[in-house]
């Protein structure tokens, strides 16, 4: 009989918690306006876009209308491969800086690839920036200063120790901010 008084001044005390600690939802209004803009750093393609490429194929390059998005398809061969200025990166506004990095989201892992970098080349001060896409991580540790109206070439150096016939794909995001004070998150809400 007492271990059913006790049952029963329990259960009477996880009722009383339950309605104590109910769950309350209180809502505050945010007002957001959202202005679009045209984007100031575009990609373009470069003097060696669209060219021969091994096997008379070609050096494919393609940007979106707006130039916010950049797809590229070369044909390397075994040992090393350099495609040289196949696109670029531009600033567009002519008063203001912007920094930008690189993000490999989906980095490549095949095996016949020994070394993959995309290479940012400062044209006015000869500096280079390389990207390894073997590697998924955000690149490189420092932001790199796209001063106004400035323009960075785009090479790609591919070593490969196979060719096999299967293709081999690469994601980056090219990240560009108004400062370098912060780091950029490293995923993106939905990933």
């Amino acid at each position: 009989m007492n271990t059913k008084r006790k049952l029963i001044a329990l259960l009477a005390i996880a009722t009383l918690i339950s309605i104590v600690n109910a769950s309350v939802f209180v809502y505050y209004p945010i007002n957001l306006t959202i202005s679009p803009q045209n984007p100031p750093v575009v990609f373009l393609a470069g003097s060696n876009s669209n060219k021969r490429d091994l096997w008379d194929k070609t050096i494919t390059v393609i940007t979106s209308n707006s130039g916010t998005s950049l797809t590229i398809e070369v044909h390397p061969t075994l040992q090393r491969n350099y495609y040289y200025d196949i696109a670029g990166i531009i600033n567009n506004d002519g008063s203001n800086a912007y920094y930008i990095k690189f993000r490999v989201t989906e980095p490549i892992t095949d095996s016949r690839v020994d070394k993959a970098y995309l290479i940012i080349n400062n044209t006015n001060t000869k500096a280079q920036h390389i990207i390894n896409l073997k590697s998924g991580e955000v690149q490189p540790s420092y932001w790199i200063t796209l001063s106004n109206s400035d323009e960075f070439r785009v090479d790609l150096y591919i070593v490969l120790n196979s060719v096999e016939s299967s293709d081999i794909t690469v994601g980056v995001d090219l990240i560009i901010s108004t400062t370098n004070a912060e780091s950029p998150p490293s995923t993106l809400p939905g990933e």
